[in-house]
Formats: structure tokens, C-alpha cells, sequence
């Protein structure tokens, strides 16, 4: 897919991996419009990289959703590229009994019911395109839990598995709209979590954002099923041999290494 003239949606735009990417899709001769919770925050994003487009939005709420894709219908119908990106990390004891079931399922409402919020919202737009692309951002944790942030790895698990149903629906439709995964290992330069901010950790498993950026933009021009960025593509072939293995070594070296930081 050429990713030039395009119309694209970047969610959680306005930091990290979502606003990386909405300005390296924006040099390359794109309308992009970003979007975040905070109407504040995406002003001043906007006013810091002319040409960007922000639209606030809660992609937890199906309400917000719902006037996002009326507003995109109306004002940006060209739209042909939607990149779920908005998330959420929580680290949390599962035996810390002040723990709320709020905050155990504050990432599933955001990062896995978000992507499929969107995406149910903006098929029919994307639909009309000649082609178009839906890229969910889902984790190395699809492929391995991180046993501090159990609730995160269940989201991405079900982000990837999301993309595989709706990638078949849409053979099946006889549309052109691929789908894409991107799986990004720990980035260093975002603020999802700092537990891997510094040292061996760091250094074993992060990839820089520049890099994901780029090999996510490739996998886009090539209509990649899926991209697996630095450390995930080691991890996801490791993870075939001796999954449980993996899964409980790697659980408790997590575990280990938090403990002492």
C-alpha cells in the first residue's frame, strides 16, 4: 500500500508510539488526523506540528466513538487508514487486596474494547475506499505474558486475536482493507511503563522508537499480516519450541528484576 495522499487516524496520537508515527505519516504527504482524551493536550500537540488534525475522543466509550465516526464521515470521508494505537499499562499485585476491579479492567476497556470500538465504527467508511488498511497495535505481550501487568497481556493477546478474526470477515466481504498487527517489544522513549527504563533489562529487550516507526511503516507498504518489531520476533519464534518453559522463566525473571528496583 503507498502511504502517500492517504487520510489516516492515528488514536493516541498525541505521545508516544501514536504520535511518532502520526508525524512520520504526516512527512510522507498525508492528511493525519490524531486523538486523545484530553482536548488540552491535543491544542497543544496541534500547535506543535502544523498539519496535524486532533479530534478529542474517548476510544473506551462507544458514545465518543460513535460522534468520532460521524465527525470523520462528515468532514474527512476519504479516510482509508486507521491505526489503533491508544493504550494503557498498569502494573498491579493481584494479591494487593486494595486493588478495585476498576482498576483491573481499566485496560480492557481502553486498549482491547477501544481497538474493537473504532474499528467497528469506521468498517463502513473504510469500506467505500478503493483500499484501505486497519493497523491494530498489539505487544510482544501477545505472545508472552508479563506476570506484573497480567491485565495488559490479556488485552494484547486479545488485540491479536481481534486482528485474525477481522482480517478473515473481511476475505470473506470481498473488501480491500488489509489488516495489519504491530507488534512493538518495550520502547524505551514512551511512558507505558518505567520498570525496564534502565540497565541489562533495558538494553535485552527495548527497540528504539525511530526503528519500530520504520519497520512498521515497511510492513504497511508491503501489506504485512503482521510485524514483529526487535526482541518480539525472537521471543514469538522462542515461544514455539517451549512455551510454558518460556512463559514461567521469563514471568519470574520479570518478577525478580522489579523486585530489586
Amino acid at each position: 500500500m503507498k502511504l502517500v495522499n492517504r487520510t489516516i487516524l492515528v488514536t493516541g496520537g498525541t505521545s508516544g508510539i501514536g504520535f511518532a508515527f502520526a508525524k512520520r505519516f504526516l512527512e510522507m504527504g498525508n492528511t493525519v488526523i490524531i486523538t486523545g482524551r484530553s482536548q488540552e493536550r491535543i491544542d497543544q500537540v496541534v500547535k506543535n506540528n502544523p498539519g496535524l488534525i486532533g479530534i478529542a475522543a474517548d476510544v473506551s466509550d462507544p458514545k465518543s466513538v460513535e460522534q468520532l465516526a460521524k465527525e470523520l464521515a462528515v468532514y474527512y470521508p476519504k479516510l482509508d487508514i486507521v491505526f489503533n494505537n491508544a493504550g494503557i499499562m498498569h502494573e498491579f499485585d493481584l494479591f494487593d487486596e486494595s486493588i478495585t476491579y476498576e482498576q483491573l479492567t481499566a485496560e480492557i476497556n481502553t486498549n482491547l474494547n477501544g481497538t474493537i470500538y473504532v474499528t467497528k465504527a469506521l468498517l463502513p467508511l473504510l469500506a467505500k475506499q478503493q483500499e484501505a488498511m486497519i493497523v491494530n497495535v498489539s505487544s510482544l505481550l501477545a505472545n508472552i505474558t508479563v506476570a506484573n501487568a497480567p491485565t495488559y497481556s490479556a488485552t494484547k493477546a486479545g488485540v491479536h486475536m481481534f486482528s485474525d478474526a477481522l482480517r478473515e470477515q473481511i476475505r470473506a466481504k470481498g473488501k480491500n482493507i488489509h489488516v495489519m498487527e504491530l507488534c512493538p517489544p518495550v520502547i524505551s522513549e514512551t511512558n507505558l511503563t518505567d520498570t525496564y527504563d534502565e540497565g541489562f533489562m533495558n538494553k535485552m529487550i527495548s527497540l528504539p522508537l525511530a526503528k519500530l516507526v520504520y519497520a512498521g511503516i515497511k510492513g504497511m507498504e508491503k501489506n504485512k499480516l503482521r510485524v514483529n518489531a526487535g526482541f518480539t520476533k525472537v521471543m514469538r519464534f522462542s515461544m514455539k519450541f517451549a512455551p510454558d518453559f518460556i512463559t514461567h522463566t521469563w514471568g519470574q525473571m520479570i518478577l525478580k528484576y522489579e523486585a530489586k528496583t
